[in-house]
């Protein structure tokens, strides 16, 4: 699971980590059930209703992960744990599947200015999960301040081999009981 803030790079070091690991993993990010959504109604609901079919569209992106997992298969996950029940509701969902904590770090000016390049996500939507997305633990983590996702990618599958049995998400889960 790759965790950062948006805009630090999660989306493209995931698909330059693909070819490092053995084959077949799924890459399988948030945006791409995001975009799966109509459109046409969901632009026009109040803030709470909105809030509510977000969260909706969040707890059913754990649970296709969950289903691919417990289908034997190997997921690449990309995205921001920026709110504390998502964590919550993923070391559950996720509890008897082994998960790697990735955490992609990111300078707040180089997040604001790829924000503005990209042109596709809401100014301060960076500088609001800049803070957020670290949970207090990981078992590796990336700066992708001056670090191509290549090099990030490349630190992720050398490290994934190496580590140890009892993971982030194990003693998450461990200190929340």
């Amino acid at each position: 699971m790759l965790n950062g803030a948006s805009s630090s790079g999660k989306s493209t070091i995931a698909r330059s980590l693909l070819p490092l690991l053995p084959e077949p993993w799924f890459l399988v990010p948030v945006d791409a059930v995001n975009a799966m959504r109509s459109t046409t109604q969901t632009r026009d609901l109040p803030d709470e209703q909105l809030d509510e079919m977000l969260r909706r569209t969040r707890l059913g992106y754990h649970r296709v992960v969950a289903g691919l997992a417990s289908a034997g298969n190997d997921v690449v996950m990309d995205y921001p744990l920026s709110e504390r029940w998502r964590l919550e509701d993923l070391l559950d969902v996720l509890e008897p599947y082994d998960v790697t904590l990735v955490e992609v770090r990111c300078s707040l000016e180089v997040l604001e200015r790829r924000e503005r390049d990209r042109g596709d996500r809401s100014a301060g939507l960076a500088r609001s999960q800049e803070q957020g997305y670290a949970v207090g633990d990981c078992d590796i983590a990336v700066d992708t301040t001056d670090r191509t996702a290549e090099a990030c990618a490349r630190t992720i599958a050398d490290e994934y081999t190496t580590l140890s049995p009892l993971k982030a998400f194990d003693r998450l889960r461990a200190a929340s009981l």
